[in-house]
C-alpha cells in the first residue's frame, strides 16, 4: 500500500478539549457523552467494540502493485520469527462516513494526546470501551492516532527489560534460534490515520453491531530486515539493537516505509502540523 499513503501538510483544526483528564477512571458512559453526532433515529442504537492486535503471519499481497519495494535492510535476511513486547497507539478519535453520506464520531477522547491502546494485549486497561451509538451503516471508517515525539536515547542508560516509551516498538527477533532484542522508533509523523473502506467494515458487522478489528502484521513489517549485522549497544541489563533516526538510520527508514504497509487498513494518511 505504499502508493496509498497520503501526506497532509497541515493538521486540521478540531474542537479538542484542553487540559488533562484521568482516562484511567473514565467509564464507557463518559466516552459516550459528546462522542458522536446523532443521525437517523436516535432511539435505535448499536453496540460498537474495538480490538487491537498483532498478527505474526505475513498476509498475502493484494496485488503486484502493493508488493513491498526492495529497500536496503542489511542483506535482506528476514527473522525466522519475532515477538513484539510493546506496541501502542494514542487514539484521538474514531470517525465515520455513513452510506447516506452523514458523518459522525464513534469514540472521541477529550484529550489532545489521546487514549493509549495496546496492540500486544498485555495492558487490559489500554483499550477502547464498547460503546452504544446511533444505528447506521458505515461506508468509511477512520482511526486517528497520535504518536509521542521520540526522545534521543543514550543506550548506556536504557535497561531494555523495563523500557517503556510510546514512541518505540520493543521486541525480540530470532535468527536461527538466536534472539536479538531490539527497540525501533516509530515514524515521527504527527498523526497517523488508518482508513477502512466498506468491504472491510462489512466483515466486522455482527448482526446489528460492529466489532472492529485493527491489526498490525509484525512479520510483514520486519520482512527482509537483518539485525544480525548491527553492532548491539549495551545497557544496564545487557545488549540490544537500537534503531532510530540517530542509530542505524538506514534500517529505520526501511522499517518506517514498511510500517505503513503492515496494517489491515485500506489506506493510511499521515498528518503533520504546519511548520
Amino acid at each position: 500500500m505504499g502508493d496509498s499513503v497520503r501526506t497532509r501538510n497541515a493538521c486540521p483544526k478540531r474542537g479538542l478539549f484542553s487540559g488533562w483528564i484521568n482516562l484511567g477512571i473514565m467509564t464507557a458512559a463518559a466516552f459516550v457523552q459528546g462522542c458522536f453526532t446523532e443521525i437517523g433515529n436516535p432511539g435505535k442504537e448499536q453496540i460498537v467494540s474495538a480490538r487491537f492486535r498483532i498478527d505474526y503471519d505475513k498476509p498475502p499481497e493484494k496485488s503486484p502493485e502493493t508488493a513491498p519495494k526492495t529497500s536496503a535492510r542489511g542483506n535482506g535476511r528476514s527473522p525466522d520469527s519475532l515477538r513484539i513486547q510493546a506496541f501502542s497507539f494514542n487514539v484521538v478519535e474514531v470517525n465515520y462516513t455513513a452510506l447516506d453520506g452523514a458523518q459522525g464520531r464513534i469514540w472521541k477522547v477529550p484529550d489532545s494526546l489521546g487514549k493509549r491502546v495496546d496492540f500486544t494485549g498485555a495492558d487490559r486497561e489500554a483499550v477502547l470501551p464498547p460503546i452504544a451509538v446511533p444505528s447506521t451503516d458505515y461506508s468509511i471508517l477512520k482511526l486517528e492516532n497520535r504518536i509521542p515525539r521520540h526522545t534521543v536515547l543514550d543506550p548506556d542508560t536504557v535497561a531494555f527489560g523495563n523500557f517503556s516509551h510510546g514512541a518505540y516498538i520493543k521486541g525480540v527477533a530470532y535468527y536461527s534460534g538466536n534472539p536479538i532484542r531490539f527497540l525501533c522508533q516509530f515514524t515521527d509523523d504527527y498523526k497517523i490515520n488508518l482508513v477502512y473502506s466498506r468491504d472491510i467494515l462489512e466483515l466486522w458487522r455482527q448482526g446489528g453491531s460492529y466489532s472492529f478489528d485493527f491489526v498490525f502484521y509484525a512479520a510483514k513489517w520486519a520482512s527482509g530486515t537483518d539485525l544480525t549485522g548491527i553492532v548491539p549497544v549495551t545497557g544496564p541489563d545487557g545488549n540490544f539493537v537500537l534503531i532510530d533516526q540517530e542509530h542505524n538510520p538506514e534500517i529505520f527508514d526501511a522499517l518506517k516505509a514498511s510500517f505503513f504497509k503492515s496494517f489491515n487498513s485500506t489506506s493510511v494518511w499521515k498528518e503533520n502540523p504546519a511548520r
